[in-house]
């Protein structure tokens, strides 16, 4: 897993996808894993802080349990007005250094209750997407790819330390005319 700096120091210009996005409409979509192993969406709005995205959630949400459970997540943010697309897997670590905690709640742009259990989250598998020629008898999308890979694993507060690895790959997406994978 990397962290969001990892991948934008890797990728900058996949991460200005997200940044875009959500620049226009805060708002992006949570996949969790519920305890039984059948899976859960919910709304979020990101917060990045000292270039790391977190995740805050209030103490009586589901997704709170899910990601305390099993830490599996993919997240979308809404499409941009060429359906950009961002979409990212990973796993979603508790922060429990109250350091951290405060510096995340003073920086998001909406409360924080200190009842809120606030998750980093780390990315495994990242695809941004648009279409051209949108409206046309020739559409199509240009879709890009990115993978971390684990490099280093410590214990304490953060689950994973992590290096995005260089692994340039280029693979055929299907419907795709341009793609790129690795760092």
């Amino acid at each position: 897993m990397a962290t969001w700096e990892e991948f934008a120091a890797a990728e900058p210009d996949m991460a200005k996808v997200l940044r875009h996005l959500l620049g226009w409409i805060p708002i992006a979509y949570l996949a969790t894993v519920r305890k039984d192993g059948s899976p859960r969406v919910h709304p979020f709005v990101p917060i990045f802080a000292e270039d790391r995205m977190y995740i805050a959630i209030p103490e009586w949400s589901p997704k709170r349990f899910d990601l305390r459970n099993h830490g599996r997540f993919a997240m979308h943010a809404l499409p941009g007005k060429r359906d950009d697309e961002f979409y990212m897997t990973g796993r979603a670590t508790l922060i429990e250094d109250t350091d951290t905690w405060k510096l995340v709640s003073d920086t998001a742009k909406h409360d924080v209750p200190k009842t809120d259990d606030i998750f980093e989250l780390h990315a495994e598998y990242v695809m941004t997407a648009h279409w051209e020629n949108q409206g046309q008898p020739d559409t199509y999308p240009v879709r890009q790819e990115w993978r971390a890979t684990l490099a280093t694993a410590v214990n304490g507060a953060r689950a994973a330390k992590v290096k995005a690895a260089a692994k340039p790959k280029t693979r055929a997406v299907a419907g795709s005319r341009v793609t790129r994978r690795g760092s």
